[in-house]
């Protein structure tokens, strides 16, 4: 059986822009055959983590790769607080020991169930330093938890 790798949306514009090395937010869109409304959420999603930068010719926003960004975000996988780790490094890693791919999902709920606090404290460690309110937190939490 062949190895198959999950590319998300987010994947998929990643590689977009590296290819054309900026685009617009409405030519990203059709190349993806998205709504531009959900290429945008995802852009300043992804322009707030200082993975994308943006700019603006007249009123047409174009989108770039951030350079120091993708190299922070790195950093940050790897110094997570407790030694969590990201899905994506799970994944890499379960591959590396050659575990079955129809077995890796089943390990990673598993690790998340085992860190749940963990990744509960990191969450809302980063949403206070973000003077994120509270009761506020808490939803954002649950919508985070209902994506796991």
């Amino acid at each position: 059986m062949a190895d198959f790798v999950l590319r998300t949306t987010a994947d998929e514009l990643l590689e977009l822009v590296r290819k054309h090395k900026k685009i617009s937010i409405e030519e990203a869109a059709k190349k993806l055959g998205m709504p531009v409304a959900s290429v945008q959420a995802l852009v300043d999603f992804l322009v707030e983590e200082k993975i994308f930068g943006i700019e603006y010719k007249f009123t047409t926003p174009y989108i770039y790769l951030y350079k120091d960004g993708i190299k922070e975000t790195k950093e940050k996988e790897k110094s997570f607080a407790n030694g969590l780790i990201t899905k994506e490094q799970f994944y890499e890693k379960a591959k590396s020991k050659k575990a079955p791919h129809e077995h890796i999902e089943g390990m990673w709920r598993r690790y998340l169930q085992q860190n749940l606090t963990h990744i509960r404290e990191e969450f809302l460690a980063k949403a206070r330093k973000k003077k994120i309110p509270d009761k506020e937190i808490e939803n954002l939490w649950k919508k985070y938890l209902s994506y796991l």
